[in-house]
């Protein structure tokens, strides 16, 4: 889809949630949501004990007409929604750990899954644990399917309102049941398939409920364990033998684990296959800087590599360094 064509597509979108936002008096991601599922069942504003006004859903259910959201591809109907999501962080003030991964960082995550996973014919089930607003899951399954894999996933997050969003954006996206999404504490026991593929953007801080935590091999002995860790740990449960995981994690995730708890882990179940510097023109400090973390689960002849790939990712605007990059990572995966 060419710019103006999105941008015309965005302005009607953020017509149709400042409305409802106002009629309803909600944040502008609760009124992004409800649109979204308004788009994608039916095409109708829902009305519940008359709200919104007989006039708001005769003005939204013109621009939904306007919008004829069915004519458009899939990738295209993703990059608007993420257009929405992005106004809502600005409006909303939404905290860090529930802002949306970057494309530019989920495409490269696709690109190592890629070259890793290369039969294109295998059908590959995928959980995401942390999936919020699930933007990172549909740019891994629609480059997996395009590609020609027969791709499912599971998606688990303790946020009513993201995995609602998430949840009415894979419909909105025609997913349909493809997906399976879940709103639960991912740490909890949870009722999911093993996976070939898990995929996280890890929330980054401490897990509050120790009695929960204690459960796990990466909980510390005292005092609140990272979720990070823990998620980390959950993750690779529900892998099949031999899967792989790729996480994005804090750039000094490693340096971190004070008690050591993650590393003695990782000895016992996974190997640390790769671990890749996301540059710093991503982010807004060095503070916020992220890694890609690359695992395999042990078993099913899975070995650790005799070269383990870590590094720096160049500069994504810098062509030559990273196309060099892309052919280095390609030679290492096979």
């Amino acid at each position: 889809m060419d710019t103006s064509k999105l941008e015309a597509l965005y302005q009607l979108l953020d017509e149709a949630v400042t409305l409802l936002q106002t009629d309803l008096d909600v944040s502008y991601v609760e009124a992004l949501t409800e649109t979204i599922q308004n788009l994608a069942y039916e095409g109708k504003a829902q009305q519940l004990d008359g709200l919104p006004t007989d006039e708001t859903v005769a003005q939204l259910n013109r621009i939904y007409r306007k919008m004829k959201l069915d004519e458009e591809t899939r990738e295209a109907t993703r990059k608007l929604i993420q257009l929405g999501f992005i106004k809502a962080i600005k409006s909303d003030k939404i905290q860090a750990n529930h802002q949306m991964t970057p494309d530019t960082i989920a495409y490269l995550l696709a690109f190592f899954i890629d070259a890793i996973k290369t039969d294109k014919t295998e059908p590959l089930h995928i959980h995401d644990l942390a999936v919020g607003s699930g933007n990172l899951l549909m740019v891994v399954m629609d480059h997996l399917e395009k590609r020609g894999n027969m791709v499912t996933s599971e998606a688990v997050d303790n946020d009513d309102l993201l995995i609602a969003l998430a949840s009415n954006s894979s419909h909105l996206q025609k997913w349909g049941e493809a997906v399976t999404f879940t709103h639960s504490d991912s740490l909890q026991e949870l009722l999911i398939l093993p996976s070939d593929l898990a995929i996280a953007d890890l929330p980054i801080g401490y897990y509050p409920l120790d009695n929960r935590a204690e459960k796990f091999e990466t909980a510390y002995s005292e005092g609140n364990s990272y979720a990070h860790f823990l998620l980390i740990e959950q993750h690779m449960k529900y892998l099949k033998e031999g899967g792989w995981g790729f996480f994005i994690v804090p750039k000094n995730l490693i340096e971190s684990d004070q008690e050591g708890v993650f590393m003695k882990w990782l000895n016992n179940h996974a190997f640390l296959q790769g671990m890749l510097e996301l540059p710093e023109s991503l982010f807004q400090s060095e503070q916020m800087q992220k890694s890609i973390l690359i695992l395999q689960k042990r078993g099913n002849n899975a070995e650790q590599v005799k070269e383990v790939l870590l590094g720096t990712i160049p500069d994504i605007k810098n062509a030559r360094k990273m196309q060099g990059f892309l052919a280095q990572f390609n030679n290492w995966a096979k």
